[in-house]
């Protein structure tokens, strides 16, 4: 089978099949993120917007669910809007039935190629020590990785889609734009999920308890892998050689119909 095809019979496949987003409709709010793209710092940065403005014990450590939860782990707090993360695709069927309840989505991206590094970096020992380019190719049938530039097309291609066709439940945001203005990114999500209390203030203060540093003190200790790396990584361009860079440029163009603002259709480079 091709790969056009095996793309499409899987995306096609999943969209029908994975009725996560679906059953657990039932929150104030909802991330979705791409892997490897800031979703620790968000979800800390709001956990702390949410406990300062309700009175609550900040969260134990950089994982600790209690405030955003994941959608089999809800927030336990009573009184607070519910939110929570995942990494979850839409269904067919996401904010196309109006008669069900369905939260206000955020959408979390990256730039590809920065997040797939990123990914690579963290999980290759689990991947057998493959090198970049084998892993940059990845497999479209999805069997070979935990998540790969498939995956992410894909992502990209379904949120996108949703969050034109619904842009007042959709909303995108990028880890560039976290990593620019922190606050602003944090404010504008606090006001799409509605987050009372939430002023300039009580925002600083969250982004200032959630910088890199602070957060790495905070890791989960029942995790082995490394969640927030403080050290530089080799530069972009040690990874994507000439040959591997025409490859994800020519992959995007056949396959990625939802640039997200990176431009990536227009001259297959990513946004710096």
């Amino acid at each position: 089978m091709n790969t056009r095809r095996a793309f499409a019979l899987y995306a096609l496949n999943r969209r029908w099949s994975n009725a996560a987003l679906l059953r657990h409709r039932n929150f104030d709010g909802h991330i979705v993120s791409m892997q490897q793209s800031g979703s620790h710092w968000l979800k800390n940065m709001l956990s702390h917007v949410l406990a300062d403005v309700h009175g609550l014990p900040p969260v134990g450590h950089i994982q600790d669910d209690s405030i955003i939860g994941g959608i089999k782990s809800p927030p336990v707090h009573d009184n607070i809007p519910r939110i929570v993360h995942s990494h979850s695709m839409p269904h067919a069927l996401t904010l196309k039935l109006p008669f069900l309840r369905y939260p206000g989505y955020i959408v979390l991206l990256r730039d590809l190629r920065h997040s797939l590094v990123s990914h690579y970096e963290r999980f290759n020992a689990l991947y057998g020590g493959v090198d970049f380019s084998t892993y940059l190719r990845g497999d479209v049938r999805q069997k070979t990785f935990f998540s790969d530039i498939w995956t992410r097309i894909r992502f990209m291609n379904e949120w996108g889609r949703l969050a034109r066709q619904y842009p007042g439940r959709v909303a995108l945001l990028r880890y560039e734009d976290m990593r620019e203005d922190a606050a602003a990114a944090v404010t504008k999500a606090c006001r799409f999920f509605r987050i009372e209390g939430a002023g300039p203030e009580v925002v600083r203060r969250a982004v200032g308890d959630c910088g890199k540093a602070k957060m790495a003190e905070r890791q989960n200790p029942a995790m082995e892998n490394t969640v927030v790396r403080l050290g530089e990584r080799p530069p972009l361009s040690s990874y994507f050689t000439q040959e591997n860079e025409a490859f994800f440029r020519r992959t995007c163009r056949e396959y990625l119909t939802e640039d997200m603002g990176y431009g990536y259709l227009s001259d297959g480079k990513a946004r710096a």
